[in-house]
């Protein structure tokens, strides 16, 4: 096993790391992508730094990464992408903006990877978390409950052979993304999330 370091936010050297290590160790057939970054100022306002580094971290670093590896992951006679994504990305909201619309971007990537797939032995999915015991909950007063990151690496081992497509987890954010989406325009621009 080999750990690499390396920044997110910065696509083109963290592909360069990345590649390199794993060219050390044979062939890849899976590529988990459990990673993010936010910012509690994330109201609209940031500037572009700020915004570059969000939306880098949260979707282009990961399509540069798959976009290295896909070729092959596409010839190989079972292989598996795994992407995570958020309630945030829901319903346009007035925090977390630039997350939440990297998030976004995110799915529909992985809504393309999974087009790109059909017909091969790569198994693409995408897991659609609620709350998690991370930093970006800690401290907060939530009004659903978090999951911890165990219990969400569970979930993903226990549908490693699965065409799950796309999923929320914990399950009961299905009906909580329904109700976000679904919620007039009169009542949803109240909330504050």
């Amino acid at each position: 096993m080999q750990t690499v370091a390396t920044d997110a936010s910065a696509p083109p050297d963290c592909v360069d790391q990345i590649a390199a290590a794993a060219s050390q160790f044979g062939e890849i057939d899976e590529l988990y992508f459990p990673i993010g970054a936010s910012q509690r100022d994330d109201v609209g306002l940031l500037n572009a730094e700020d915004t570059l580094r969000i939306v880098n971290s949260n979707l282009t670093v990961v399509m540069a990464v798959t976009a290295h590896f896909l070729p092959r992951l596409l010839q190989r006679k079972h292989a598996r992408i795994v992407g995570f994504g958020s309630i945030a990305a829901i319903r346009g909201r007035k925090v977390n903006v630039v997350y939440s619309s990297a998030k976004r971007g995110l799915e529909s990537y992985f809504e393309s990877l999974r087009h790109i797939a059909v017909g091969s032995g790569l198994l693409v999915q995408f897991v659609r978390l609620g709350y998690v015991e991370t930093q970006q909950s800690f401290g907060q007063h939530l009004l659903f409950p978090t999951v911890s990151p165990a219990r969400v690496a569970s979930y993903v081992m226990a549908n490693a052979d699965n065409d799950i497509g796309a999923r929320f987890f914990p399950r009961f954010w299905v009906g909580v993304a329904f109700a976000i989406s679904r919620l007039p325009w009169l009542i949803f621009k109240r909330l504050n999330f």
